[in-house]
């Protein structure tokens, strides 16, 4: 019997940058949540990033400038 492959599951993209003088965060550029700071925005990105891994999916955090990566999974929970 042969065994599945199972394909590798899409990457979903959290980004926190400022617009209009607030911090936000997106999902694949769809509207996630607004911060107050960008600390704020990243720990918040970062927290729906491990929360789409905790239900198998695949997540990765990005914030302005420049589109840096922020590493979410050593990221401690509040």
């Amino acid at each position: 019997m042969k065994a599945l492959k199972r394909a590798a599951p899409r990457i979903c993209t959290f980004r926190a940058g400022l617009r209009g003088g607030v911090w936000q965060v997106t999902r694949d550029y769809v509207f996630h949540g607004e911060y107050a700071s960008r600390e704020e925005a990243a720990e918040g990105a970062c927290n729906a990033a491990r929360s789409l891994e905790a239900a198998g999916g695949a997540a990765r955090v990005l914030a302005t400038p420049g589109d840096t990566p922020i590493p979410h999974a050593s990221r401690s929970k509040p």
